[in-house]
């Protein structure tokens, strides 16, 4: 009965704090709506018209066809075979759900999703999606020390008008690039030198070393099978760097279309550092947090340019995305009748 007692009472906590993070969000997205005029927010989506529409949805569809791709290959290198309607409906699963649930909950229902249509185990379905994530960060990784690299070269923008708390914006460039290389190699120790990682993260948190050590093994013991499928792997990789670039050039799109003709390099690196502070997402979808973050980055090598004008374009993008997300992601977990709740219960 105590036991019992107990699990409503957490039940109703993670209730609580679902209901709050939503209307947090709720409030944040309001107030940015405020700030960049909702007015001139329309004025900005009828400035896009047809065309910017029209090469929105395709390209955004492309992303999630090479990403569905990349899946299945996925799942081929570890000697396992999925169709490509389950992996591109899993996608829509998972998108549709991280863009209305924090917590990437979407990550939980693609694994559960494939094991399901599939029947495969929940060990081979953990395994693959682990794969992709792991890549998809090495990918994002290396596009985004290339970019800030070149930033840091070249003589496209006036760099010397350009400056933070007194310092040359080379200097934050140089920075990010050295903090990048030391990220890479945590990764590469976290995966070689696994158990001496785990252990220093264990005196910290119990929870999130068993959570790492879960991740990083079920990667190892894919990647061991991968060996033999070298094929595959150049194509996951070739089809993770495309995915990656398709999905961030929709804001060169909604630039371009407002008549803003910007550096593309810093408008994608600018969108994978929107994807990167969706790792570990606080609000739905990002909202509130992810467009300004993106927005910031541009208005630090365009400060001619209102920085709520670059917000109203992120904003905008971001609206595009939930109604494609709505539309693929809803279709998805009514083709597949996936249950969220069901889904958690499997993990456990």
């Amino acid at each position: 009965m105590t036991e019992e007692k107990n699990n409503n009472k957490i039940f109703w906590l993670k209730k609580k704090k679902r209901i709050l993070i939503g209307l947090g969000t709720v409030v944040l997205v309001l107030i940015m709506f405020i700030i960049v005029d909702f007015p001139n927010l329309l004025l900005k989506i009828s400035k896009i018209g047809f065309w910017g529409i029209f090469f929105f949805i395709i390209t955004y569809t492309l992303a999630f066809i090479f990403r569905a791709s990349k899946l299945k290959f996925i799942f081929k290198g570890i000697d396992q075979r999925i169709k490509y309607q389950t992996s591109f409906f899993s996608i829509g699963i998972c998108f549709g759900i991280n863009d209305l649930l924090p917590g990437k909950l979407g990550e939980l229902a693609k694994i559960v999703s494939i094991k399901d249509q599939e029947h495969l185990q929940l060990s081979d379905s953990v395994c693959a999606v682990t794969i992709e994530r792991v890549l998809d960060l090495i990918i994002l990784f290396f596009i985004t020390i290339c970019a800030l690299i070149y930033l840091y070269i070249g003589n496209f923008y006036d760099n010397e008008s350009i400056s933070i708390f007194g310092r040359n914006l080379q200097y934050y460039l140089a920075i990010g690039t050295i903090i990048i290389v030391i990220l890479i190699f945590i990764l590469f120790v976290l995966i070689y030198r696994t158990q001496f990682i785990l252990n220093i993260i264990n005196r910290l948190s119990h929870k999130i070393s068993n959570l790492l050590g879960t991740f990083i093994i079920n990667f190892k013991e894919g990647m061991k099978k991968f060996r033999y499928h070298k094929k595959e792997f150049v194509y996951t990789l070739f089809l993770g760097f495309i995915t990656w670039m398709f999905d961030a050039f929709i804001i060169v799109i909604f630039f371009y279309f407002l008549g803003y003709r910007l550096n593309t390099i810093i408008l994608i690196l600018a969108v994978i550092i929107l994807f990167f502070s969706k790792t570990f997402t606080i609000t739905p979808g990002g909202w509130g947090i992810s467009e300004n973050i993106g927005a910031l980055f541009i208005f630090l090598f365009y400060p001619q340019i209102p920085f709520i004008e670059i917000l109203a374009v992120f904003i905008i993008d971001h609206l595009f995305r939930s109604a494609f997300l709505f539309f693929y992601g809803g279709y998805s977990i009514l083709h597949y009748n996936f249950n969220l709740e069901e889904a958690q219960k499997t993990m456990i």
